[in-house]
């Protein structure tokens, strides 16, 4: 299955008003945009894999997994400034 381009805005927007949510995803979001991009990617991984373990929304894991594309994390941080 293709990924279109509006499935993928869809995705960073269902993401970025999770974090903009919860309290916990908020702190850890602004923790992360203070790292390397390297680093960033290494925690979204983790994060990605402390979701499937606890069975999270499959969703909600791919918008979080999208966060680790260096551009794409940059425009949620845009994002959630301008909200």
């Amino acid at each position: 299955m293709a990924i279109t381009r509006d499935a993928v805005l869809d995705n960073l927007a269902r993401c970025v008003q999770v974090v903009k949510e919860d309290r916990r995803l908020s702190d850890w979001f602004h923790t992360l945009a203070q790292m390397s991009a390297a680093s960033r990617r290494a925690q979204i991984y983790l994060m990605v894999e402390e979701m499937t373990a606890n069975h999270e929304n499959g969703d909600l894991i791919a918008s979080f997994q999208l966060l680790a594309d260096p551009t794409v994390f940059q425009a949620a941080q845009a994002a959630l400034q301008e909200i």
